[in-house]
C-alpha cells in the first residue's frame, strides 16, 4: 500500500526543537544563568525588605546592592549591607543631622558617606510640604558636602537597572575623587 501522507507538507511551520532559545537581545543565556540570577535577586530583595521603607526602595536597594558587590569584590574591596566595617557599605535608612535618607554609600575610613540616594514615590513626595521638606534634605546634604541623587518611583520601575548605572557612576566618581 503506498502511505498517502509521505508527501504531505504541513501548512503550519513548526519549530525546530533543536534550536537554543535566545533572549530578546539575540545573545544566547542558558536556562541556569537566568534561574541563578532570579534567585540571586529574590535573596537580596527579602534581605533588603527587612531594612527599607518601600518597594521602590527594596527594588532599587537590592539591584543596587547585586551590582555593588562583585564590583567591590574584582577591587579587592570587602561590601557588605547595612552597618559594618566592610571597606564599602550600601546603608538603607541613614540618619544625617534631622534627615533620613533612603540609601548612603559609606567608604570605611571616611568621616561621612560618599553618595546619598533617594528614591522618591508619588506617595512621599507629592505635597507641597514634602517638596520642602526634600529641598531641606537637599540642602543638609549639600551643606555636609555629600552628593545626593534622586530617582523617582516611575524611573526606578520603568529603568532599574539605568538608575543603577546612574548611582553606580556617581559612587565611583565620588570614592576617586
Amino acid at each position: 500500500m503506498i502511505d498517502e501522507f509521505s508527501n504531505f507538507k504541513s501548512a503550519i511551520v513548526w519549530p525546530d526543537d533543536r534550536e537554543p532559545d535566545e533572549a530578546p537581545t539575540g545573545e544566547f543565556r542558558p536556562l541556569s544563568i537566568g534561574l541563578l540570577k532570579a534567585i540571586e535577586t529574590a535573596a537580596e530583595s527579602f534581605c533588603m525588605a527587612g531594612e527599607t521603607e518601600s518597594p521602590i526602595e527594596t527594588i532599587f536597594g537590592a539591584q543596587f546592592a547585586l551590582a555593588l558587590r562583585p564590583l567591590c569584590k574584582d577591587i579587592g574591596w570587602d561590601f557588605a549591607v547595612g552597618t559594618g566595617d566592610a571597606d564599602i557599605v550600601l546603608h538603607p535608612q541613614y540618619a544625617l543631622h534631622r534627615f533620613r535618607y533612603d540609601f548612603a554609600v559609606r567608604a570605611n575610613g571616611r568621616p561621612r558617606p560618599v553618595l546619598l540616594i533617594e528614591c522618591d514615590g508619588k506617595d512621599f513626595h507629592s505635597s507641597a510640604e514634602q517638596h520642602a521638606n526634600d529641598r531641606l534634605k537637599d540642602a543638609a546634604a549639600s551643606n555636609a558636602g555629600i552628593r545626593l541623587i534622586r530617582f523617582s518611583g516611575s524611573e526606578i520601575h520603568r529603568d532599574v537597572d539605568g538608575c543603577v548605572t546612574y548611582a553606580l557612576t556617581a559612587c565611583i566618581g565620588a570614592l576617586f575623587q
